[in-house]
């Protein structure tokens, strides 16, 4: 490494050193009730953010064949979560809260509609090896990457999917939500193991055979 190297590595450890420093003294005060909720909200939207950061940039060097991550990128993540923190708690604190709510229920069928398709899409390319989505450059195929994706995105989603409360009287609430629970809750089983099983068959295919 040259000393201009050098020289950019230190300043990037001094940097990340100092974010770091101002991140602990923040979020390991003892203060109220409110500044508990607007740091628990903070980190929940910046450990989001750095995480799927982290995951496209892993995901753009598997596409390219690269194994290599550099130390600096590290820095840039330890950075960016130091920072989107501290930057969120503040707007927190002044009463700036980013909410975001998918309210209407169509657009959930049709996410967990296109999910699902996108699903069954790639694993059918992925058992038969289609040259549509072959990557000989990469350590990844095209139709591993999105099935990939897309599992993360409908998880992402997921939290941000409606509510199905409404204004009834108490037994037809208590009704309906058993039943809406219920429904919920076997969707996400079947499809959690269809899931499972579509990428255990897949780890078969690549690693057995």
């Amino acid at each position: 490494m040259s000393n201009l190297g050098y020289i950019l590595l230190s300043a990037h450890i001094l940097y990340v050193t100092l974010i770091v420093s101002v991140f602990f003294v923040i979020i390991l005060s003892q203060e109220d009730e409110l500044h508990q909720y607007a740091i628990n909200r903070a980190l929940k939207i910046s450990v989001a953010i750095t995480v799927l950061s982290l995951l496209g940039y892993s995901f753009y060097m598997l596409v390219y064949g690269n194994k290599f991550i550099s130390i600096h990128v590290l820095f840039f993540a330890i950075e960016g979560l130091g920072i989107l923190t501290l930057l969120f708690y503040f707007l927190e604190l002044k009463g700036f809260s980013l909410s975001f709510k998918i309210k209407n229920k169509k657009s959930v069928k049709f996410i967990c509609a296109i999910s699902t398709s996108i699903s069954i899409l790639s694993t059918i390319s992925m058992a038969f090896k289609l040259k549509w989505f072959a990557n000989p450059t990469g350590l990844i195929r095209y139709d591993e990457l999105l099935l990939y994706v897309n599992i993360i995105f409908l998880c992402l989603f997921t939290p941000f999917f409606p509510n199905a409360k409404q204004k009834i009287d108490r037994e037809s609430y208590k009704i309906r939500e058993k039943k809406i629970k219920k429904s919920i809750n076997i969707f996400t089983i079947i499809y959690i193991l269809f899931m499972l099983a579509l990428i255990s068959y897949v780890v078969y295919l690549k690693v057995i055979l």
